[in-house]
């Protein structure tokens, strides 16, 4: 009879039975000790991966952009690549890596049980310095039952685990899914803030200011202008600003590496465990700044009527031009994807259904409104015009484009002869 245990392996994890575990936390310092640590893979395995995925990879656009470094790195690592020496000092940068290393004697996922195992940055007991986190579980015995599901979000993954044993799945299935975490993309952009819509936005145009009253002095037969060359219309009022464009939306996070290896399959039909995998959602762009509002044109001179004579009234000013609303920001795109390999013995691929999901694109942001053009100024008393014409509205912005979408994960499941 074993001797089980309650534990709760993150704070967001159902509880899950298991025996004898150890887990510690890491530093390692070099590329070759990191593949010393995570293997071995046998060589014929090596150089599938890199003939069926690795080297594809370095033929392709991705190999010349920064993610190229990275895939250069894993080839070496996880597959049959040379030392990436190019990328020597790129890597050194990212160096030392923290690993979350865990050593299961059993784990018994109980039916719809969902045990969270990722491996989080506030776990460790030094600044992990937003990098990607790796976790090394080591499981003797892995038993899963109908419905229960074993995930792992936002790290690099290594699972060894010498013997998986179904436990009343029958026709049903368990789960393996693996995700992203938008921690370390949080970290690493700042958050859009409610108040950055209104950071967008244009300001309103001034108000042109209202003319002067004719200067007038007082004679024995009455009011007689003094000035009345000097020009009187209202002024104009100035144009709204224009709004900004929406922010981009961030791009969605990135899938790591997944390496699964099952030393003996037990008890399992086919397509009883499903592994899911799915980079992140590419985040939405903000709606473009709303036109400021064109100002208002300034009154006019009123006109005046004299023993001396009539000085017609002068005209308002005119309106300012609303401003144009700002283009709506680009949707995000989403986030890429690494492989997922899964090593087993041989005859046991058809116990494992692929479900690679494709990261959606976020949605682009609204184009913002227009500004309304400002009103026309009051004409003064007695000027011969009736109407002055208004500013012009501004135009309305375009939406931003949808982020692009980004396939799925390749999962490569690689039979052993043994």
């Amino acid at each position: 009879m074993k001797n089980y245990k309650e534990a709760i392996f993150n704070t967001d994890s159902k509880m899950a039975l298991y025996s004898a575990i150890e887990t510690e936390y890491i530093r390692i310092s070099t590329l070759e000790e990191t593949k010393r640590f995570f293997g071995p893979i046998i060589s014929e395995e090596r150089k599938w991966r890199s003939g069926l995925y690795f080297e594809p990879l370095e033929q392709s656009p991705r190999a010349k952009l920064g993610i190229g470094e990275h895939d250069r790195a894993e080839a070496y690592i996880f597959g049959n690549g040379s030392f990436p020496i190019m990328d020597f000092k790129a890597h050194q940068s990212h160096y030392p890596i923290s690993v979350k290393v865990m050593r299961i004697n059993e784990l018994y996922l109980l039916p719809g049980e969902i045990l969270d195992l990722s491996a989080k940055p506030e776990e460790f007991s030094w600044d992990t310095r937003d990098a990607e986190l790796y976790l090394h579980v080591s499981i003797e015995r892995l038993i899963l039952s109908r419905q229960s599901e074993l995930i792992v979000n936002g790290n690099v993954l290594i699972l060894n685990c010498k013997e998986v044993i179904a436990k009343n799945i029958n026709e049903g299935h368990a789960t393996i899914k693996l995700g992203t975490s938008n921690f370390i993309q949080e970290k690493s952009f700042p958050l859009i803030k409610s108040d950055d819509d209104v950071k967008l936005n244009g300001l309103n145009g001034i108000a042109g200011t209202d003319a002067p009253e004719l200067e007038v002095e007082s004679t024995s037969l009455g009011l007689r202008l003094t000035n009345a060359n000097t020009a009187r219309n209202g002024f104009d009022g100035a144009d709204g600003q224009n709004g900004s464009r929406g922010i981009k939306g961030r791009n969605g996070a990135m899938l790591y590496l997944a390496d699964i290896r099952f030393d003996k399959i037990t008890g399992f039909h086919p397509e009883n465990i499903h592994i899911k995998a799915q980079a992140g959602d590419g985040f939405p762009g903000t709606n473009g700044g709303h036109g400021g509002n064109g100002g208002n044109g300034g009154k006019g001179t009123n006109g005046i009527a004299t023993p001396f004579g009539i000085q017609s009234g002068f005209s308002g000013g005119n309106g300012g031009n609303g401003g144009n609303g700002g283009n709506g920001g680009n949707g995000g795109n989403g986030g890429l994807c690494c492989a997922v390999f899964v090593s087993v013995p041989t005859k046991c691929s058809p116990v494992f259904k692929s479900l690679p999901f494709p990261s959606i694109g976020g949605k682009g942001g609204n184009g913002g409104k227009g500004g309304n053009g400002g009103l026309s100024g009051i004409n003064g008393n007695l000027f011969d015009s009736i109407i002055n014409p208004t500013g012009q509205n501004g135009v309305e912005g375009n939406s931003g484009a949808d982020g692009k979408n980004r396939v799925g994960p390749k999962i490569h499941i690689y039979e052993r002869n043994n």
